[in-house]
């Protein structure tokens, strides 16, 4: 029997299976309504009907990999431990005082996010520690133990430990773990040397607190799953890191809050393989699910990554790749303001009772109501028969809005459509806009359950010329989760001026950071041959209070080098440079543990007639009120070369794809499908 790699993607309304023989390439998928209370549940059981269903061994499964989402819904929920906080003298309400800042400069109504440590759990111990890493007042025992006493009364269940510039020295925060952890066997503790080597002491403040606060949740949830595996025998077993990357389930439960986006990331590295097959290097990733739309880039190859991220209002200083995040999904709800204005989202029917024509109880309208209506969704049955259909109830759904704006039931589902898309657009410029990029210069690939539905909508909307719809896309995190390399990130703060400082200062720090890594690598057990490292810098003008990630690599050898890199990547997000002096604030190194990809399906050119996979037509309401017939295939009868001329809808287990009048879709090699508009053109990007 073939070893065989399993990934399972945890979403707020489906998880999704997918399973790969590793010799073969022969993809195995399943997907199942996520259990929300207890995630391990539909985990495990979807992994056991996928075992059954294709009559696999449990022995067999080589690599175990999860996409989760317990870490980021313990904090959208604020749900998590009782924590404590230790911390510098004098910087015990850092965590209420914040920046100062309101969450959105023009409405004075919106509150801050929640204070997760209560004053009364927030304590002081003397000791200090200068900008260069020395310690100026010395942390005394008989303190430490003091304080550790008020630490039993407190009644934490877990701890986050701070102190002013660790992360140039982390010796006085490692001190005073050790002795908790001694005297207080069992409790939960993070300190912000581990979670963060970066200035800016309320982010790192946050991202420890958050690690702590949902760190006995996750590691509950961690353990018990191992533990289930490993009596099915399945012992590999790795989860999926915000940066695209995977980590021990060890190292996972040390650091929850670096799975903080663990599922969107997932999608992204399975586009980034799957768009490297068909040599399309500059792409826009479109992940639409049941609640919300995830949209990242893939600029010459390379996902684009960032450091600063924001979490239910709480700002995080976590490598991860740049994903954007809005509220609409298929189950996006449809509701009218106070001005008579029809919005959509970012509320969300969820799972659970989900869209009203699931009917499992959900009464309001949503996207998904809304295409039943229209007649893009099958209106009997999705998910090869498993999800039952009930388009009454879509339809009185939506008549109890279109009451409230004066519409007709079918023009107020158009109205749903449209205005759901004008979020993702929106969303989209965004994105590609304030980075520099036009997104006429990109391709957009498709994927989640709903992602199908929105993208020749959207490429026609944006001027896109070509949309990629995956094999699976509704299953391509889980994908994704196949195909990712093991990763973690190291950086470490040092401010230098480029004018006064010699180039082997950078050599020496990323020597440095060297170490650490082939610690790392040594403690994953990942051979010479699969390790990689990789090379960035923050930097800024001086004077500036952010900074920009700067690619390194083997061409910069001279200080002179690395300033037109800089003043290169400056020019192209900001259309302007400077005359001022340049520094360098963060080092950062990627070590990459490289592990065999699956063997992907591929098939050769069988033709352009498509007639074998037709199954039908439907009438699809259009803008102007008339219907029009749109020709039902089956994606799963498909093959190399097959031309589907617009319109036309493409059915399959896990989603839906439309494919508009004026345009076409070409299956390719890998079961891709390819939808171009008529008199569209190629961009350099493919």
């Amino acid at each position: 029997m073939n070893k065989i790699r399993i990934g399972v993607d945890v979403g707020g309304t489906n998880t999704d299976i997918c399973a790969i023989d590793e010799t073969t390439g022969e993809l195995m998928v399943y997907k199942l309504p996520s259990s929300l209370k207890d995630q391990s549940q539909a985990v495990v059981g979807g992994v056991r009907k996928i075992v059954e269903k294709y009559g696999l061994n449990y022995e067999n499964v080589d690599r175990f990999i999860h996409g989760t989402t317990v870490a980021t819904n313990a904090i959208l929920e604020s749900r998590g431990a009782r924590t404590a906080l230790v911390t510098t003298k004098g910087f015990r309400d850092l965590l209420e005082i914040g920046r100062q800042k309101r969450p959105d400069l023009y409405d004075l109504q919106m509150d801050k996010a929640p204070v997760l440590v209560p004053r009364n759990l927030r304590f002081e111990l003397t000791e200090r520690m200068n900008y260069k890493g020395e310690i100026l007042d010395a942390l005394q025992d008989e303190e430490i133990l003091a304080l550790i006493e008020e630490l039993k009364k407190s009644g934490a269940e877990a701890v986050a430990v701070l102190f002013l510039n660790a992360y140039l020295n982390p010796e006085n925060e490692a001190r005073v773990k050790a002795l908790i952890e001694e005297h207080m066997p069992g409790i939960y503790i993070s300190t912000s040397s581990e979670i963060s080597n970066q200035f800016r002491e309320f982010e790192r403040l946050c991202g420890t607190v958050l690690n702590s606060f949902v760190g006995p949740e996750v590691k509950k949830y961690l353990d018990s799953l191992r533990h289930t595996l490993e009596q099915i025998g399945i012992k590999k077993v790795y989860i999926n890191h915000s940066n695209g990357g995977l980590m021990s389930i060890r190292e996972a439960a040390t650091y929850p809050i670096k799975t903080g986006l663990s599922g969107p990331a997932a999608g992204v590295i399975g586009v980034q393989y799957l768009t490297n097959l068909i040599d399309y290097k500059n792409v826009i990733t479109l992940d639409v699910g049941g609640t919300s739309t995830d949209i990242s880039m893939i600029v010459n190859g390379n996902i684009e990554s960032s450091k600063d991220k924001n979490i239910s209002g709480y700002p995080v200083r976590i490598p991860s790749i740049d994903i954007s995040t809005i509220g609409a999904g298929g189950g996006s709800i449809a509701w009218v303001d106070s001005g008579g204005i029809l919005k959509v989202g970012p509320q969300s029917a969820g799972a659970d009772p989900g869209p009203a024509c699931y009917a499992r109880g959900g009464k309001e309208a949503t996207i998904t109501d809304a295409r039943v209506i229209l007649g893009h969704l099958n209106n009997k049955e999705l998910l090869n028969g498993q999800l039952p259909i009930d388009s009454k109830l879509s339809f009185k759904a939506v008549e109890n809005l279109s009451e409230k704006i004066d519409m007709n039931v079918e023009e107020t589902a158009r109205g749903i459509i449209t205005v759901g898309n004008s979020n993702i657009v929106k969303e989209i410029k965004n994105v590609t806009v304030e980075k520099g990029y036009n997104p006429t210069d990109f391709s957009l690939v498709a994927f989640g359950g709903a992602g199908p539905l929105h993208a020749a909508e959207l490429i026609e909307e944006l001027n896109m010329s070509t949309a990629i719809i995956p094999k699976a896309p509704g299953l391509l995190a889980a994908y994704g989760l196949l195909t990712e390399d093991m990763r973690r990130d190291f950086v470490q703060t040092s401010v230098m001026d480029l004018n006064h400082t010699p180039f082997s200062c950078i050599t020496d720090m990323y020597s440095c950071l060297k170490k650490e890594a082939v610690i790392w690598f040594d403690k994953e057990n990942i051979l010479e041959e699969n390790r990689q490292l990789e090379y960035y810098l923050d930097m800024r003008y001086k004077g500036q209070n952010y900074e920009i990630v700067v690619s390194i690599d083997d061409s910069i050898t001279s200080m002179e080098d690395l300033t037109r890199q800089f003043t290169e990547t400056y020019m192209r997000l900001y259309s302007y440079t400077s005359a001022d002096e340049i520094q360098i604030v963060n080092f950062g190194l990627s070590a990459i543990g490289h592990i065999s990809k699956p063997q992907i399906e591929r098939e050769d050119f069988v033709g352009e007639d498509a007639s074998a996979a037709v199954m039908g037509s439907r009438m699809v309401l259009m803008e102007d009120g008339s219907r029009e017939k749109y020709i039902l295939y089956d994606r799963d009868l498909l093959h190399c070369g097959n031309v589907i001329p617009g319109p036309a809808i493409v059915e399959q287990m896990d989603s839906t794809t439309i494919i508009l009048k004026n345009q076409k879709a070409v299956v390719d090699e890998y079961f891709n499908m390819i939808i171009t508009r008529t008199g569209g053109r190629f961009h350099e990007s493919h």
